[in-house]
C-alpha cells in the first residue's frame, strides 16, 4: 500500500521543524495561558490540585484534558513550530485525532478571529496518537496576535514553541471579555467529538464575543456536585452556561442537584448572567429527555417567581434545529462540527442578550 501523503501531498503530516529555530516555554512571559487552573508553574490543569482529592475519578483525570484552554501571543515570524507530548494516545474510534489531541491557530484582532492552521498529530500505525509530537505552521509575518487552543480530550506533559533567531514575541492581545464565560458540563461541554479543538461550541461561541473561557466540561462526570458548584461559584466570570443535564445519571438526580447549583453560584454573584441549558441530542429518547428538560424549566421558573432577572433559558430540543437533526452527530449523541456551530448560532443571542453586547 502506499502511503496517503505519497498520494495526496495535501495529507502530509509536517513535523519538518527549522533546525535554527529557538524554543520558548509558553508558561513564561510574554506568553499567557487561559482556561487552566492557576496551579504551581509546570501543569497543566483545568483544577486548582488541592482540589482534586475532593473530586470523583473521572473527573480528576479528565481535569488534565485541556478543553478550551488556549496560549496567546504575538509575534511578526513567518512560521510557529510546535513541540508536544501527550498525557494519552488519544485513539478514541469516533473522535478524530486532531480533536482529541490537536491543536488550532488563531490569528485575532478586534474585527474578529481567523483559523490560521490545524497543528495536527501524527498517528501511531492507527493504534493511537504519537507521544511525542512536532509539527510546523507557516505564519504570514509581520507583528499579530495569536492564539493557540490546546486538546480537547487529551493532556499535555511538555509543549514548547518555536521561532526563527530574528522573530520578535510579545504579550498577546487580550480579549475584549476578558471575565471569562465558563461552561460547566458533559463530554458534550467538553468538545466530543469536534473535528478540531476551535469547533467545540464554546470555543466557537468565545471567538464571537470576543471572551475568555474556562470550560469545565467532564465527560460523563458532570454531575454537579456541590464541591464543583462552591467553585464555580468562586470565579470571576462574564457569564455562567450550566449544561450538564446529559451527566445526571437520572432525572430524580437532576432534581435533586440542578436549583441547588444554581442557588450556591448565584448567591456568590447575584449579578452573573447564568444561562441553563437542556441535552440536546432530544430525539434518542424524547420521553426521558422531556422529563429531564422538566428539572432544568423548574429551576428557571423558580428563580423567575424569586425575582431574578439575570437567568436564561435554552431548550435543548432547539440545539441542533429543525433540518437535518441527524446530521448533528456522529452516534446520535456527541456533535460533530455541525452540530456544535448550531448549538453556537443558537446560544449566541441569548449570551449577547444576557451580557448587553
Amino acid at each position: 500500500m502506499r502511503r496517503i501523503e505519497d498520494i495526496d501531498p495535501n495529507f502530509r503530516l509536517n513535523g519538518a521543524v527549522p533546525s535554527d529555530y529557538l524554543f520558548c516555554d509558553p508558561r513564561e512571559a510574554p506568553f499567557s495561558l487561559w482556561g487552566l487552573a492557576p496551579n504551581d508553574k509546570g501543569l497543566y490543569c483545568r483544577l486548582p490540585l488541592d482540589m482534586l482529592p475532593q473530586c470523583s475519578d473521572g473527573v480528576q483525570e479528565l481535569s488534565w484534558h485541556l478543553a478550551g484552554a488556549c496560549v496567546r501571543f504575538s509575534t511578526d515570524a513567518d512560521g510557529l513550530a510546535v513541540l508536544w507530548t501527550l498525557r494519552g494516545k488519544g485513539n478514541m474510534p469516533h473522535f478524530a485525532a486532531t480533536g482529541q489531541s490537536g491543536m488550532e491557530l488563531f490569528e485575532e484582532t478586534d474585527q474578529g478571529a481567523r483559523q490560521v492552521k490545524t497543528v495536527i498529530p501524527q498517528m501511531d500505525n492507527g493504534c493511537g496518537c504519537l507521544k511525542n509530537q512536532a509539527a510546523f505552521a507557516p505564519l504570514p509575518g509581520g507583528m499579530r496576535h495569536y492564539a493557540l487552543y490546546l486538546p480537547l480530550y487529551n493532556g499535555l506533559e511538555e509543549f514548547m514553541l518555536g521561532f526563527g533567531p530574528k522573530a520578535k514575541i510579545e504579550a498577546g492581545r487580550k480579549p475584549r471579555l476578558e471575565k471569562p464565560l465558563l461552561f460547566y458540563g458533559s463530554s458534550i461541554t467538553q468538545g466530543g467529538c469536534a473535528s478540531k479543538v476551535g469547533s467545540c461550541y464554546g470555543t466557537i461561541l468565545a471567538r464571537r464575543l470576543d471572551a475568555a473561557q474556562v470550560n469545565l466540561g467532564f465527560s460523563g462526570n458532570g454531575k454537579g456536585e456541590e464541591n464543583m458548584a462552591r467553585y464555580i461559584a468562586s470565579i470571576p466570570m462574564s457569564a455562567f452556561i450550566l449544561d450538564y443535564d446529559h451527566n445526571a445519571p437520572s432525572a430524580e438526580h437532576l432534581l435533586a442537584t440542578h436549583e441547588r447549583f444554581y442557588q450556591i453560584v448565584r448567591a456568590a454573584q447575584p449579578d452573573l448572567p447564568i444561562v441553563m441549558v437542556s441535552m440536546p441530542d432530544f430525539d434518542r429518547d424524547p420521553e426521558t429527555a422531556a422529563a429531564r428538560r422538566a428539572v432544568i424549566v423548574r429551576t428557571y421558573a423558580r428563580a423567575l417567581e424569586a425575582g431574578d432577572r439575570r437567568v436564561f433559558y435554552v431548550d435543548g430540543q432547539s440545539l441542533f434545529g429543525d433540518t437535518d437533526r441527524d446530521m448533528c452527530t456522529v452516534d446520535g449523541c456527541h456533535p460533530n462540527d455541525l452540530g456544535f456551530l448550531r448549538m453556537a448560532d443558537r446560544l449566541e443571542p441569548v449570551l449577547r442578550c444576557a451580557l448587553g453586547l
